[in-house]
């Protein structure tokens, strides 16, 4: 099953193109966010960065995926504000 973490991972990288500053905005370590993205990389069969010599740049797949990402993203976000928005109204009906 897909994790929307690892998207959201996925999007920070993309961003900064830097494993430091990415674990830095998301509160880990360097490793938890290469074994976030190469986890990522195998659910979805395809190379979605490319490393070498301290420099990182999306790959065609990456750039590829990144717009659909941010959508299913932004739309897990909105999803969640429409529910907390409910929860808090219906409770205070009660």
């Amino acid at each position: 099953m897909m994790d929307i973490h690892k998207f959201e991972v996925f999007l920070d990288l993309a961003e900064t193109m830097n494993f430091t500053k990415t674990a830095e905005r998301q509160f880990t370590t360097q490793g938890n966010i290469s074994k976030q993205i190469l986890s990522l990389e195998t659910e979805l069969d395809v190379k979605l960065f490319e490393r070498a010599h301290r420099k990182i740049e999306l790959t065609e797949a990456g750039s590829l995926l990144l717009p659909y990402v941010k959508n299913v993203v932004e739309q897990y976000h909105a999803m969640q504000e429409v529910l907390e928005t409910y929860t808090t109204r219906k409770q205070s009906l009660h």
